[in-house]
């Protein structure tokens, strides 16, 4: 009978003490497939380990945040393959995302072209050459707390996309909070250009690459995206027709044949600190134009402030230049039409000619 009370008493303590150590562990279920790796190491906040005198990196796994991640369904050994015993007592291996998430993988894991085009991204190739600070996939979806892209919570969430590049990139993401686009996206405009819109998500190439969204020749048509759509620029009062102009004057022109040391969008309104025109530290503002100008023209003037700029000869509000593209639009016409006229009455004059035997 004793026997039987002092087993009764130690698996009534371990059970409570297994309760108690669950409570202090983020509410952590025992039944939760991962409850072991978390309560007995990971789901402590103070558990990590030193990788430097003096320098420590935490291995703590918040529960709370894992159990909203798109991986909440996945054991943490689906990851850690290399991890057969629990407590492991050396770190496990690194991670690699494409072992599930590669074409016709068979555990449901999405999967588009991208993770490939990882490879040959600026950011794939720095990590191949050995650059530690080089983004990996965790670096910008997260680990255990990467959520769909759709969540408002995930770091790879439109509106949060320039926050978590500016985590490598602080000085650009101070710029471009500063520009139009930036103080859209604090604003909470969902239209707003972020970072991978113009640079693109896991294929981001240098400007250098031709293939590059950001290659001379291809700026127009990445900045065209947004700038041609005529519904969303209407919603932000701008013309939509500025990039056709461009590609109709002379700098649009010669980028059409390659000439690549031409002026491009960027040129004259800058990269990341796109400003209003109206704003004094504007690249395009009135007071700067001549020494925006002046980059490619050295001569260049305060005159060219007088001039119009994103003119498309087709509108009238082009003034001066409607009127002389119609007069030669209407002189070449009268012209093909008189030759025409002519090639017609000689044609008739001759066969004319020919009916009545002369």
């Amino acid at each position: 009978m004793k026997g039987r009370v002092s087993a009764a008493a130690l698996i009534l303590t371990g059970t409570l003490l297994l309760i108690m150590l669950s409570t202090a562990h983020g509410q952590i279920p025992l039944r939760d497939p991962n409850g072991r790796c978390l309560l007995e190491c990971h789901g402590d906040p103070e558990f990590k380990e030193e990788t430097a005198p003096g320098q420590y990196r935490t291995l703590y796994v918040d529960y709370e945040q894992f159990k909203l991640s798109v991986h909440r369904e996945k054991l943490c050994v689906d990851c850690h393959t290399d991890v057969t015993l629990i407590p492991h007592e050396r770190r496990p291996e690194e991670i690699h995302c494409l072992q599930c998430h590669y074409q016709g993988n068979v555990v449901g894991a999405p999967i588009t072209e991208r993770p490939e085009k990882y490879k040959e991204s600026v950011h794939g190739k720095a990590l191949q050459h050995g650059n530690p600070d080089a983004p990996d996939c965790r670096n910008c979806h997260g680990v255990h707390d990467a959520r769909a892209p759709y969540d408002s919570l995930s770091t790879v969430y439109r509106m949060n996309i320039p926050k978590t590049c500016g985590r490598c990139h602080l000085d650009v993401y101070t710029v471009y909070l500063e520009s139009v686009h930036g103080v859209a996206v604090t604003r909470g405009v969902p239209e707003a250009a972020v970072c991978s819109d113009c640079h693109r998500e896991h294929d981001l190439l240098s400007p250098q690459d031709p293939r590059s969204s950001l290659y001379p020749m291809n700026v127009a048509g990445t900045c065209a995206t947004c700038h041609a759509n005529e519904e969303l620029m209407h919603q932000v009062g701008i013309s939509a027709e500025q990039v056709e102009a461009f590609k109709e004057n002379f700098h649009g022109i010669a980028l059409e044949f390659g000439v690549l040391r031409v002026a491009r969008c960027t040129s004259c309104h800058e990269y990341h600190l796109i400003l209003p025109s109206d704003d004094p530290r504007s690249s395009v503002h009135p007071e700067n134009l001549a020494q925006t100008c002046g980059q490619c023209h050295p001569n260049a003037t305060d005159n060219v402030a007088k001039g119009k700029f994103h003119l498309i000869p087709s509108n009238p509000e082009a003034g001066i230049v409607f009127w002389v593209s119609q007069f030669f639009k209407w002189l070449t016409i009268s012209v093909l039409a008189g030759l025409f006229l002519h090639i017609l009455l000689d044609l008739y004059g001759r066969l004319r000619h020919k009916a009545t035997g002369g």
